[in-house]
């Protein structure tokens, strides 16, 4: 009798059903490989934080059996960026590279680039890595807005840009050595070809909403539109210059002051630089975290994801999506989402001019927003369901098992 396949998971903090989208998007992608026919090691990179080992002895609680095991590695610190390269510390992590190799598995599986990094060094005849946002891409925009807002600080843009060519390496050399590499974003592939690779492709990712959508609600008389995310991201911070620079003056001069309203929703606080723009400026209403957000986001007119920066696949707009709600966004969005297609399942706009109308039309033919909320809704319904993306994956999963050694 032939013994069961093998697979080697490798993750960066422990998958969560419910914190931390990386985490969330994670964990779906491993629910079927802990239901299927196959014997699992999973090797968990933990940080010092003392609720990560809390969240893995409940990990190892919920998912550990005699064919799923889990070790845990606590390096003191993974990475230590340099100017001229970055490097991994493997201090702490030698007795679980040892279980891993000693496994003798058929498949590793990397859940982003730390993990993938740790993982050159195991040997298995196939490896498959997924990747989320590009660390050389965010690490140059996050430069690029400090910059903006702090023009003096020229010597940190200098810093940000050299640590994201570093990053550039890393992911060219660690990706080198994967036979097939997965992007969470459409506008990865470009990336990654840059780096002199092709093994990759872009695949939706599972996105859970525990959510039911609710039906459609009366809108206010008053143009009523939000935003909603973590407030302190690469996706937020672009999104906020956007709507401040290039949105709210032309906004005010079609609907006057007090003429409208963007809630602003999302755990946290929002950036002190936005806080001081927005001061003298009632239109935009903080909420902060909002308890029935279906029932809120149904009661705008449409959800503002006006991200410029070409980075990413938000988690923000599937939630919209998925609750039949008017996405009205950045171009540049759909770069990361190509089942964003304007004025068919979002509203898409290059330039401020251009969003301010479409925020107009939301407002003004509310037939026309339902029509496109309910073909964004079908849309990640058809992508990004765990049902439909996590099956994708194990598709994927499956067939490098069954490749050639």
């Amino acid at each position: 009798m032939s013994r069961r396949k093998r697979i080697v998971l490798c993750t960066f903090g422990v998958p969560d059903e419910r914190d931390g989208a990386s985490l969330v998007i994670i964990h779906n992608f491993i629910a079927p490989i802990r239901h299927a026919d196959v014997d699992v090691l999973h090797v968990v990179l933990l940080d010092a934080d003392p609720k990560s080992e809390e969240a893995c002895d409940a990990y190892r609680a919920a998912a550990g059996n005699d064919h799923f095991q889990i070790v845990v590695a606590r390096p003191a610190k993974l990475v230590t960026q340099g100017a001229t390269s970055h490097r991994l510390n493997r201090a702490g992590t030698e007795d679980a590279h040892a279980a891993a190799n000693a496994f003798q598995a058929d498949l590793v599986i990397a859940f982003d680039i730390l993990p993938a990094w740790f993982a050159t060094t195991i040997t298995a005849p196939r490896k498959l890595v997924w990747l989320g946002d590009l660390n050389f891409e965010t690490t140059y925009y996050h430069g690029l807005y400090n910059l903006q807002e702090h023009p003096w600080q020229i010597v940190t843009f200098a810093k940000y840009w050299l640590a994201a060519r570093n990053w550039r390496r890393v992911y060219a050399d660690v990706l080198a050595q994967f036979d097939e590499v997965l992007v969470s974003a459409a506008s990865s592939v470009k990336q990654i070809a840059g780096l002199g690779l092709s093994n990759h492709s872009y695949r939706p990712y599972p996105w859970p909403v525990n959510d039911a959508p609710v039906a459609p609600h009366a809108k206010p008389a008053v143009p009523t539109f939000m935003f909603f995310g973590n407030l302190v991201g690469l996706g937020s911070r672009s999104a906020l210059h956007f709507m401040i620079a290039k949105a709210y003056p032309k906004l005010i001069r079609h609907w006057g002051p007090n003429g409208f309203r963007i809630l602003i929703a999302g755990r946290g606080n929002i950036p002190s630089w936005f806080a001081s723009a927005i001061a003298d400026k009632p239109e935009f209403v903080q909420v902060g975290f909002v308890e029935d957000l279906p029932a809120t986001l149904m009661a705008c007119h449409g959800v503002l994801v006006p991200i410029d920066v070409p980075v990413g696949n938000r988690t923000r707009v599937l939630y919209a999506m998925s609750q039949g709600a008017l996405v009205i966004a950045h171009r540049n969005v759909a770069l990361g989402n190509p089942a964003l297609v304007d004025d068919q399942t979002a509203a898409l706009a290059g330039d401020g001019d251009a969003f301010v109308a479409r925020m107009r039309r939301a407002f003004e033919d509310e037939a026309w927003a339902r029509r496109i909320g309910e073909a964004g809704q079908r849309a990640y319904r058809e992508n990004f369901h765990p049902d439909r993306a996590a099956g994708d994956f194990m598709a994927r999963v499956t067939s490098h098992l069954v490749a050639p050694r």
